[in-house]
């Protein structure tokens, strides 16, 4: 398969989700998928297509019922083999990332790795911190890319167990890069005071960089302050480019985070961080397409990176939310075409430092080197220790 049919591929698999057989079902997700029967598939299953191009698609059964997609075991010895049937191209061989040694591992208090965070190409996710129940409106719909839910008993990861889930990916995973998902943190310094001790602890026992999605804070000017803590990339999701269209999704952030605070801090972190550092996502189908088009300029004329996401149900609550319109693929390849093309043009492509590309159209794929944590650090030491120069 060429590089367009991939991306093609890639787009379909991402908008409609995949079923899976009555033999995986069968088998409980057995095999190589490794889940527990509270997560897992239903937050969506990493895929290798050809050519190791990685893609996120959801199995969730109310998402994927009418997906043309359905997905096999593979008559090959290889357990991380599968097959990916549609109805009308036929098979596709496809394979699923070995991160099993990842997932069953465990650190010295017991829990396995699997439980504390996920792993997502050469990206570590985890969220250490307990959802605020004030946003809990929110959670009908979830990004991918995050790891399973935490025990009811466990109001945190602890500093230490985060840690020693981030060396276990770096060891069996080839993780570089740990994300850290605190989006849900209603605080006036955007989650610095939580975050410090993760961002803290992680740079001293790894030489990985650090990527944080969250909630800007009140005052933009504070953005340089979680730079200065570790943060290597900051994430903050517009969810739209029109304010309106943003609340219908996340009516609870809304009434707490305007969107002028959110665009606010997108500019303050642009001059903070490295080039390619700050991202944003916005869901597709929410608003024209013609309107994501100029919010795609308009970012990264600004030092953004706007990736396109897709929003994803959780089990259960598929019919509880909008999740806009399904939008046809070719219109919207084109748009990521352009959308890349003005990347290229403004230099945010070949960026030293990158978040985490957990949508649509990340900018991928990217493995940070020694050179890339090198400049990171070297960077983040110039920048806060003379501000004034920026």
């Amino acid at each position: 398969m060429d590089a367009t049919a991939i991306a093609a591929l890639r787009l379909d698999l991402t908008n409609q989700g995949i079923r899976l057989s009555d033999d995986l079902l069968a088998a409980g997700f057995g095999l190589d998928l490794a889940t527990d029967g509270r997560s897992g598939a239903a937050e969506g299953l990493d895929l290798l297509l050809p050519g190791d191009c990685w893609v996120n698609a959801s199995v969730a059964p109310g998402y994927a019922r009418t997906s043309p997609y359905l997905l096999l075991a593979s008559d090959s010895d290889s357990g991380s083999s599968f097959l990916l049937r549609h109805r009308t191209t036929g098979d596709l061989p496809v394979r699923l990332p070995e991160t099993a040694r990842f997932r069953h591992a465990r650190i010295p208090s017991g829990q396995s790795c699997g439980d504390i965070g996920a792993i997502h190409g050469p990206w570590l996710v985890t969220s250490p911190l307990a959802p605020n129940a004030s946003l809990a409106l929110d959670r009908p719909r979830r990004f991918l890319g995050l790891p399973p839910p935490r025990p009811l008993t466990k109001s945190r990861w602890s500093v230490d167990e985060v840690v020693a889930c981030a060396e276990a990916a770096w060891i069996h995973g080839g993780v570089r890069l740990v994300h850290l998902e605190a989006g849900h943190l209603l605080a006036d310094d955007g989650g610095l005071a939580e975050l410090a001790p993760y961002i803290t602890a992680l740079k001293r026992a790894l030489p990985t960089l650090v990527s944080v999605s969250s909630l800007p804070p009140t005052s933009a000017e504070a953005v340089l302050e979680l730079y200065a803590a570790g943060c290597d990339a900051i994430a903050y999701h517009l969810l739209a480019w029109d304010p309106a269209a943003a609340a219908r999704v996340a009516p609870v952030r809304s009434r707490f985070v305007s969107h002028a605070r959110l665009r606010a801090g997108l500019v303050a972190a642009a001059r903070c961080f490295p080039i390619g550092a700050v991202s944003t996502d916005l869901l597709v189908g929410l608003e024209p397409l013609a309107d994501l088009d100029q919010a795609i300029a308009e970012l990264i004329a600004e030092g953004v990176v706007p990736n396109l996401a897709v929003f994803r149900p959780l089990p259960g609550a598929e019919d509880d939310a909008p999740t806009g319109d399904l939008v046809a693929t070719e219109p919207l390849l084109a748009l990521m075409a352009r959308r890349r093309e003005r990347i290229r043009t403004a230099g945010l492509l070949h960026s030293r430092v990158r978040g985490f590309p957990r949508v649509l159209a990340g900018v991928d794929p990217y493995l940070p080197g020694l050179l890339d944590r090198w400049y990171a650090s070297t960077r983040r030491w110039l920048r806060v220790a003379r501000p004034e120069d920026a």
